[in-house]
């Protein structure tokens, strides 16, 4: 706590009258990052392009939420483990809510020809988040690759596929 109070320039009293105990920090941040996810999937949603565009919204606005607040999903997703259940079970519903919302953007791309009938919405929404959440921790800004690259290159695997096409 003393670290986190000279970070943020306070005294670890001052950071105790905002937060009265390290799991209310935590419990701060862990909202604020759910915060900012639902903020960009509104953005998505919001988007005025074709469902099958708005699933590259997702995947590019994603990445570029949780790279462009790397230190707070960071915290976000090493500790969320020792939330306290009350807090657990808040964050839990929100986040099902927000999962709920990608499998429509998904289910809207499957209506209008976008993605297969035959895939999962469920599986298709889990593998979304797995590319694009560990972003958090694998993504450098002096990388190789800038956002726009990666969500470029996850759309070509999600949309074309990584295996060879048969010629025969």
């Amino acid at each position: 706590m003393i670290e986190i109070a000279s970070a943020v320039g306070l005294s670890k009293p001052g950071l105790y009258h905002h937060w009265p105990s390290k799991e209310a920090l935590l419990h701060t941040i862990v909202k604020l990052s759910g915060e900012l996810l639902v903020a960009h999937l509104e953005q998505v949603e919001n988007y005025q392009g074709s469902p099958r565009e708005r699933i590259y919204q997702y995947i590019s606005t994603r990445l570029q939420t949780i790279a462009g607040n790397q230190d707070l999903f960071t915290v976000t997703w090493q500790e969320r483990a020792i939330v306290s259940s009350e807090a657990f079970g808040e964050l839990s519903r929100l986040a099902e809510n927000y999962r709920s919302r990608v499998r429509l953007l998904i289910e809207d791309a499957k209506s209008a020809g976008a993605i297969r009938q035959e895939i999962d919405s469920h599986l298709t929404m889990l593998a979304l988040d797995g590319m694009t959440g560990w972003a958090y921790f694998w993504f450098r800004p002096d990388g190789n690759y800038d956002i726009s690259q990666i969500a470029d290159a996850f759309w070509d695997m999600l949309s074309n596929g990584v295996a060879p096409r048969d010629t025969a």
